[in-house]
């Protein structure tokens, strides 16, 4: 009798222990879930103003050439072309740019939930 009585006892608190893990488990799943979104709509908010800062500045950049070279049309084709000539050289160091952001994302994601 003092077996069975042993073995129920056990059964209840190995129960016990994987009701605890499951609520463990969605804890840590909840946890990480937030800090992925807030990590997220923080590098959307930065990538935003970045980019109409960026977008600024070639304005700008482009209004100055153009003094420069008495030809708004020129100082904004000059502009212009900055972005095409960083597309053409990361389509030519494919691989290479890939590996490292693949890499960086990499290292980013798993250092900061270890």
């Amino acid at each position: 009798m003092k077996e069975n009585n042993t073995t129920k006892e056990g059964i209840d608190e190995l129960k016990k222990l994987v009701t605890t893990y499951i609520a463990l488990f969605r804890i840590r799943s909840m946890k990480k879930a937030t800090e992925v979104t807030t990590r997220v709509a923080y590098s959307l908010l930065v990538t935003i103003l970045t980019m109409i800062g960026i977008s600024f500045l070639g304005l700008a950049l482009a209004i100055y050439l153009g003094t420069l070279l008495s030809s708004y049309a020129l100082g904004f084709l000059i502009v212009g072309m900055i972005p095409i000539i960083a597309i053409i050289l990361m389509r030519v160091f494919k691989i290479s740019t890939f590996r490292y952001l693949l890499n960086f994302f990499t290292r980013l994601i798993t250092n900061k939930y270890e």
